[in-house]
């Protein structure tokens, strides 16, 4: 199948603090001179994209993942699905026969406590880090040659207590520099949020665990709102009409920050958290309109999980509704550091994604459907999550990325 796309100019209730204290229990910058931004003098074209179809990741076959956290793809287009009920990391060749499994449920050396929706993966320097457990406090570490295990890393170090900023933060996500050192992201704890507004705290870590510095970056994380139900019970949630903060590390370990999403600008800091550059394009907000959003919600269902018409009860009570959608949802570099960003339009149906290059100039633009949300850009292909409609099976789905000059 060959998509040709046309240019364009929770709900959760709060975790208690014990439950990490349990886990807890149990278990240089590159000298590359980066290029400055001057589009008065860019000789980058815009071009043509197109997507080809190239395979159906079909996990009905031989093993059934029906799950999915996260996936990952290395540079020999191996796929790896994180499964959140069978607790494993699954590994699938570019012809997508099984090929093996990494760790199991457990708490022992390669083994996981628990894949959550929260679980990250990253390649790098011929190894794969996934992340561990309900509050990401180890992550284990594998080697790509021979997919065996390699050791696990300790993310809540020994010396957290010299960091007063991190009081009341447990670490998520985890990206490998170049430099043998990790820059590791801490989120606050639900529990410990003094108002509606969470952040992240940026550290770096040896490969011990070890803290070397920070926080070099504090961003934004998401607005919540909060229920409390007519039980006494609280639940909190965040909408996607709020801001937020996004944050990626190129494989040159640049790393690309958006600090508020409302905008579309764009900062790159070195690992020690210096400012490099800056560059932003000029983007129309879409207007947010409260009835709508309602009558949207209503008709989908949205976040039922929080139960019957909760949603809309805190979009018809909350008194911080943003005038505007933000104009910028994910994110994501790819591994020859081309910049992915993906844009609210008014069409909600689809995101407007923008290729861009390091220097921050327009490669290309292209409409892709929300419900097919990309994953991954890699070896010249992008990964998406596609539910079958036969089965109700979700399938990661390989196209083959196609540039033309106009």
């Amino acid at each position: 199948m060959l998509i040709f796309l046309f240019l364009g100019c929770s709900g959760e209730e709060v975790q208690e603090k014990k439950e990490v204290d349990e886990e807890l229990n149990e278990i240089n910058q590159s000298d590359t001179e980066y290029p400055e931004d001057d589009s008065s003098n860019s000789n980058v074209s815009i071009k043509k994209i197109a997507f080809e179809e190239e395979y159906r990741f079909d996990f009905s076959d031989e093993v059934l993942v029906s799950y999915i956290a996260t996936i990952a793809v290395d540079d020999q287009k191996r796929l790896f699905v994180a499964d959140i009920d069978q607790a494993t990391v699954h590994v699938f060749r570019p012809e997508g026969d099984y090929l093996t499994s990494l760790g199991q449920r457990g708490r022992g050396p390669g083994e996981f406590s628990a894949i959550t929706p929260n679980t990250f993966m990253k390649i790098h320097s011929n190894r794969i880090y996934i992340t561990d457990g309900s509050y990401q406090v180890r992550a284990h570490v594998y080697q790509l040659n021979d997919l065996s295990f390699s050791h696990t890393m300790k993310l809540i170090p020994e010396n957290q207590d010299d960091y007063k900023e991190l009081e009341g933060y447990y670490p998520r996500r985890i990206f490998p520099l170049n430099d043998g050192v990790f820059l590791v992201a801490y989120h606050q704890l639900r529990g410990e949020y003094k108002d509606a507004t969470s952040f992240i705290r940026y550290m770096t870590q040896d490969s011990t665990g070890v803290i070397v510095s920070g926080p070099i970056l504090e961003q934004k994380d998401l607005t919540n709102s909060v229920y409390r139900y007519p039980n006494g019970n609280t639940g909190m949630t965040t909408f996607p009409f709020y801001s937020k903060s996004l944050l990626t590390v190129s494989e040159e370990s640049y790393i690309y920050a958006v600090n508020n999403t409302e905008e579309f600008e764009i900062d790159i800091h070195s690992t020690d958290g210096k400012h490099i550059h800056t560059f932003q394009h000029p983007f129309e907000n879409i207007l947010f309109n409260k009835n709508k959003v309602m009558n949207r919600y209503e008709r989908t269902n949205y976040l039922s999980q929080l139960g019957e018409g909760v949603a809309l009860k805190m979009i018809r009570e909350a008194d911080n509704l943003p005038e505007t959608w933000p104009a910028l949802e994910d994110m994501f570099v790819d591994d020859e550091n081309n910049l992915w960003v993906s844009t609210i339009v008014e069409d909600f149906e689809i995101y407007e994604w923008w290729v861009l290059e390091e220097s921050g100039e327009v490669i290309a633009k292209f409409e892709w459907p929300r419900d097919k949300p990309i994953e991954v850009i890699r070896n010249g292909y992008i990964y998406t999550r596609e539910t079958n409609e036969k089965t109700g099976i979700e399938e990661v789905v390989r196209y083959r990325i196609e540039l033309e000059e106009l």
